[in-house]
């Protein structure tokens, strides 16, 4: 990601305008049983993240998030679909390569603040540095 490209983040998408349904197409029917787990996180988390009061309409814009590459401008999403197809990734391991692309990028930020000297704790897996006598 570029150094001050906006990105909206996911609490703002309930401010965008939904995407209406064309007059001529009905809602058709899905029923679909989910771990414990994921009901949970349905009704904790993105009820309440997607401003809606009911399951089915935290999903209808999971899905319509998902198919709509997150509603972005068409000329990122096909961008975005060449990018995947060359990797020969679906939309969702490409989403999941890119948030672990994003965590490498944390992660090295936080080796540049840690200057060689600095306190703070070693990262994980390294080797403690031995002690002077």
């Amino acid at each position: 990601m570029h150094v001050g490209a906006r990105v909206r983040p996911c609490c703002s998408v309930g401010a965008m305008g939904k995407t209406p349904l064309p007059r001529d197409e009905a809602l058709q029917p899905l029923n679909v049983k989910v771990p414990m787990e994921d009901l949970y996180f349905l009704q904790e988390e993105l009820k309440p993240a997607l401003g809606t009061s009911y399951n089915a309409d935290a999903m209808r814009q999971v899905l319509a998030q998902l198919r709509t590459w997150f509603r972005l401008p068409a000329y990122v999403v096909d961008r975005l679909k060449k990018d995947a197809a060359a990797q020969k990734l679906h939309l969702l391991e490409y989403l999941q390569m890119l948030l672990h692309k994003r965590y490498e990028e944390l992660v090295a930020q936080d080796r540049e603040v840690r200057a060689p000297g600095a306190q703070g704790p070693a990262p994980r897996g390294a080797a403690p540095k031995p002690q002077k006598r």
